[in-house]
């Protein structure tokens, strides 16, 4: 972190606290102030859910009295789902939790109930996990999870039992900054409470059903606390969860994959102060940890000789001694602050930190034709880092015209290293002794800054308008670097800047107010990797400040949709279109190396969901989004599929849920993949994807106090390979790992 810009953005909010705290008028009654961050990072305080609420899209909800969840993530504001112009899912806590009982695993909790979101990946990765064939921005409380050069694992920061609520806005943004070019993900923690005290408990057990090992047996607990004296509120959880190892349907182990092998700590601390009826200041600090490989066993190299396309496989290594575990380890530190009533505005700061620190397992190429100067035995690892604050401020001119306006601020430095070590010595004793540490990318430093306004006209109840503008300005700098896996080696180094203006604008109609009729012209801005760009694609030679393979890329998204909300009835259906003149999208090379690649790109789909609750027992739905992708890499007007890499197949969802007896639910649900071939028939890929159908059954039943919990996963034991394995090929089969085969979890939860 810059020290001097740290000190400065601490003193600043301090100084605005000061001048805030002489402001008039602070007796006013405050009429909805939570112990959440601001708006603009975050939604409103969830209602209490009282088992009245019915699904709608994989996630909206509402009431007896048509009354929908609130949301603020598409606009920064406080709205209702129909008042959306955009695709929108929102994931209350009910919904995480029991999609717990298949899964610990975030990206896979998202990939089953999210339409245009890829399939779930079983990896701890988001590497085929796209939102619409584009890259989703991951908030966690407004903070950014995203490095600008990762190793994909942003989903991968926070335990899902921490997690109160998750609003997923599909289609660029011209609201948010960098990074939004597919959507928005916000994931918003859990609240502390209006009681003087409340806690939870909650125990749970996992086996897999297809080989019963002694280690196939998993663990987790979560504790928690919170509690209010009418000023002042906290909340502390603490959980903790144990994979041990997992099995395909053919009953054969699964290599460490990030999910296999690992343990995972969270850890959520929230308190929150009024200090008037109108003043809140929040402070929120999450922590997490994931150790990727507690195991004696890895993947197994060798099956990289057998010809033809293999599975992975494992073998036992015995006891690995890291200088280096693998590990990821996530910090966030939220400072929040609300005034209600501020130059007649509703106003919001915040200022955050984010770290993040990741060692992945080891690698061993020997045996392997490769150049000379390629490392052969190596962990890569990551080093990220990110500070910056958001002013705001939400002004109502009339009932029916208000307009948000503000700016936001961002500084991240980026390290992804290489590290070597001795042969000799792991040889001798199974000890990864590091002896020299490379660069796998370049180490670049990233300011962002953007300043927005978006107007809302409430023209009648029929009919609503709303526009905004952005402002987006990059300046990175990028230092002289010596390379590991690129040739040549030595890349001279530089600094770059680019800016941009963004511009979004919606249109609702409702005949009647069930139904929703929306329209939307939005944009949204990016720069693309600066770490793969810089290091695989831009020559030695280049000019970094002027190299177009660094310039950002602007997507022009239009979308249509309608939605219906009844009492019973849930309907949506959405389409879209966007373009890019310089999209930036992955491809994986012959070698196996994955590549970025810039030229003009188009993406569209399909995406619909229909809920219905024929009676007071039964509830059924499901969703299918289908979405494609092409682009034109020679610019002569011949546009290629996108690789399978960036563009999913398409998805359906399926569930029945039946209020079997007082207080016992069974829900059996579907998920179904389709194949996609398109890009192998074009030459964009050397693989295709086959289709594959997975489904599961979750059960819940009050016993006491509490809350027993089922789960069976893969109910029908298929044994498949998820679409983000099937793209291993050439020297990657070893990362070709199979989906889990049938498990079974056991859960037990209390709150008192």
């Amino acid at each position: 972190m810059n020290l001097p810009m740290m000190l400065f953005g601490y003193s600043l909010l301090a100084s605005v606290l000061s001048l805030i705290a002489t402001q008039p008028g602070l007796a006013q009654a405050l009429t909805n102030v939570t112990d959440r961050p601001t708006p603009s990072m975050v939604a409103q305080e969830p209602e209490p859910d009282n088992g009245e609420d019915e699904e709608t899209e994989a996630g909206e909800e509402t009431d007896e009295d048509d009354t929908l969840r609130i949301v603020v993530t598409a606009t920064r504001t406080e709205e209702s789902v129909l008042d959306v112009p955009r695709a929108v899912t929102v994931i209350d806590r009910e919904q995480i939790q029991q999609q717990r009982q298949l899964t610990n695993n975030l990206p896979d909790i998202l990939g089953t109930l999210v339409p245009g979101l890829g399939p779930p990946t079983f990896q701890n990765s988001t590497r085929n996990l796209s939102l619409r064939g584009r890259t989703a921005l991951i908030l966690i409380d407004g903070v950014p999870q995203n490095p600008n050069s990762g190793f994909n694992t942003e989903l991968n920061t926070i335990d899902p039992d921490l997690i109160e609520q998750i609003e997923i806005v599909r289609g660029p943004s011209a609201i948010y900054g960098d990074g939004a070019t597919g959507g928005v993900i916000n994931i918003i923690t859990r609240s502390a409470t209006d009681q003087p005290a409340a806690y939870d408990l909650g125990f749970s057990t996992s086996v897999g059903l297809s080989s019963v090992e002694n280690d196939s047996f998993g663990y987790g607990v979560q504790i928690g606390a919170a509690g209010s004296d009418g000023r002042t509120d906290l909340r502390a959880t603490l959980s903790y969860d144990v994979t041990n190892g997992l099995f395909d349907a053919d009953g054969d182990r699964i290599p460490p994959n990030g999910v296999a092998d690992a343990d995972r700590l969270g850890f959520l601390a929230k308190l929150g102060h009024d200090f008037t009826d109108q003043q809140r200041l929040g402070l929120t600090y999450s922590f997490y940890r994931e150790d990727l490989e507690n195991t004696e066993f890895a993947s197994d190299p060798s099956i990289i000789q057998i010809p033809g396309l293999q599975k992975a496989r494992v073998f036992e290594i015995g006891n690995i001694e890291y200088e280096e575990e693998p590990e990821q380890i996530n910090h966030v530190v939220n400072l929040t602050y609300r005034h209600e009533d501020l130059l007649s505005s509703q106003f919001d700061a915040q200022l955050y930190f984010r770290d993040t620190e990741l060692n992945q397992g080891f690698t061993d190429l020997r045996g392997q034709e490769l150049s000379a100067f390629f490392p052969l035995l190596w962990q890569t690892a990551l080093d990220s880092s990110e500070w910056g604050g958001r002013l705001q401020f939400d002004t109502e001119f009339t009932d029916s015209v208000s307009l948000l306006w503000g700016a936001d601020y961002g500084q991240e430095k980026n390290d992804r290293l290489v590290l070597v070590s001795d042969i000799a010595t792991f040889d001798e004793s199974q000890t990864l002794d590091v002896v020299d540490v490379q660069n796998q990318t370049p180490t670049y430093d990233l300011d962002t800054l953007g300043v927005f306004a978006q107007a809302t006209w409430d023209i009648s109840d029929q009919w609503q308008l709303s526009g905004g503008l952005r402002y987006d300005e990059f300046d990175f700098s990028v230092e002289d670097t010596t390379l590991a896996f690129s040739f040549p080696q030595d890349r001279e180094g530089g600094s770059g800047k680019a800016d941009d203006l963004s511009f979004n604008a919606g249109l609702i109609y409702k005949p009647i107010p069930e139904i929703g009729l929306f329209a939307s012209f939005s944009q949204g801005f990016s720069i693309p990797d600066i770490g793969l760009t810089t290091a695989f694609v831009v020559p030695a030679t280049a000019d970094i400040s002027t190299d177009l393979l660094l310039e950002p890329q602007q997507v022009d998204n239009f979308e249509v949709g309608i939605r219906a909300e009844f009492n019973q009835e849930q309907a949506s259906l959405s389409g879209f279109y966007n373009e890019s003149s310089l999209g930036c999208n992955l491809h994986v090379g012959p070698s196996g190396i994955t590549e970025v690649v810039r030229a003009p790109q188009r993406n569209y789909g399909l995406e619909a969901t229909l809920d219905w609750q024929p009676s007071d027992v039964w509830r059924l739905g499901g969703y299918f989004s289908w979405n494609e992708g092409e682009n034109d890499t020679d610019d002569d007007g011949d546009f290629l599929a996108l690789s399978s890499l960036q563009v999913q197949p398409y998805k359906v969802g399926l569930y029945l849920e039946n209020n079997t007896a007082p207080g016992w639910t069974n829900r059996l649900q579907l998920l179904g993949v389709g194949s996609r071939d398109r890009a192998f028939d074009d030459g964009v890929d050397d693989f295709d994807i086959d289709g594959y159908v997975t489904l599961d059954l979750l059960s819940s039943i009050q016993v006491g106090d509490g809350q027993l919990t089922v789960g069976l996963k893969n109910l029908l034991n298929n044994q498949y390979l998820p679409v983000s394995s099937q793209e291993r090929i050439a020297g990657t089969e070893d990362r070709r790992f199979a989906a889990p085969g049938i498990s079974l979890n056991l859960g037990y939860s209390i709150e008192f």
